[in-house]
């Protein structure tokens, strides 16, 4: 007698559908996007727009203007103003993959399944924090303005800023010192107030946090030394990340994202300093029977479309410990 054949209850099928496979596409899906959110630190904190075709989107900048009195019995003719503007293109695309050898026992022992999909996560992440991190740098270390040579009013302003302070890598008091000065800066060129933000490396953030005076109630601090955080600090909301760039960055993707970073502790942005165009935001892909057959696995893979650039440089500044040599 014929052994019988045996009813499955497969795991990913979704209300008994033909495709085994459509409920762990999207369990996959979802685990990368939150390892993604949870790992991205600039994600929210510059500015982003979405493509729906093209390569590139453009920024206006508009100049300053300005006002007088007016007398009576003059006409008023109107008052030029500079108009430019800035283009940020789309790179390639920006991928992590997965290949699961035994597909069934992939999607159903999770435990085995999860530390793959927060790595894939994770490394776009990091390579788009990279990337954003790098235009930040650059962005501060811009001494043209856009409105180079046209005596604009902002013309003197529409630049980056550079604080080169001895030892904020190890004190507190001068990475404090370092900051005032940032914000005094900011402050002297418009930025408003709302949206800075102070990425620093963990050693850098940790210093600040067991500072007894950064964190102190008596001045106003809600910080707390038990779990090394400090929220804002001289309106700046602290960044921890491991993402800020600290070497001379070179080879990036068509020298796009080249910035010569050494010395730097510190990286300040206003949200509007940078901005991020994305073609493909985050998605998942999986490979079909044909590839399960050749090469026993099935391929995830996770991408992102999406490039960067800076927008206004006024809005950046660094600190860095000296000029490099």
């Amino acid at each position: 007698m014929a052994a019988p054949n045996f009813t499955l209850a497969r795991g990913g099928e979704n209300l008994g559908g033909a495709d085994d496979r459509a409920l762990f596409l999207k369990t996959y899906g979802g685990e990368v996007l939150t390892a993604f959110e949870e790992s991205n630190a600039f994600g929210d904190r510059h500015t982003v727009r979405t493509l729906s075709s093209g390569k590139s989107a453009s920024f206006p900048a508009v100049g300053g203007k300005s006002a007088a009195y007016r007398t009576p019995g003059v006409m008023s003719v109107g008052e030029t103003a500079n108009l430019t503007e800035v283009l940020i293109t789309v790179d390639a695309f920006v991928e992590a993959a997965t290949s699961i050898a035994v597909i069934d026992e992939a999607r159903t022992h999770f435990d085995c399944r999860q530390p793959l999909t927060r790595e894939d996560g994770r490394a776009i992440a990091r390579f788009y924090d990279q990337n954003v991190a790098r235009v930040g740098v650059q962005a501060a270390l811009e001494t043209t303005s856009r409105f180079d040579g046209t005596g604009d009013i902002y013309e003197a302003k529409t630049v980056g800023f550079i604080d080169d302070r001895a030892s904020t890598d190890t004190s507190a008091a001068a990475l404090k010192a370092s900051l005032v000065a940032i914000a005094t800066n900011f402050d002297e060129k418009d930025v408003s107030e709302m949206g800075r933000n102070y990425f620093l490396k963990p050693a850098q953030y940790n210093l600040l946090a067991s500072d007894n005076e950064t964190i102190s109630s008596d001045y106003g601090s809600a910080g707390t030394i038990q779990r090394l955080a400090v929220p804002t600090l001289h309106g700046f909301n602290l960044i921890k990340t491991n993402n800020l760039p600290t070497t001379n960055v070179i080879g990036t993707y068509g020298n796009k994202y080249n910035v010569d970073a050494r010395n730097v502790v510190g990286l300040a942005m206003h949200e509007s300093a940078v901005g991020t165009v994305k073609m493909r935001d985050l998605s998942v892909g999986m490979t079909g029977s044909d590839y399960i057959v050749t090469h026993n696995a099935t391929l995830i893979t996770t991408r992102m479309l999406c490039g960067h650039g800076v927008l206004r440089p006024e809005c950046a500044a660094v600190t860095r410990t000296a000029v490099p040599i």
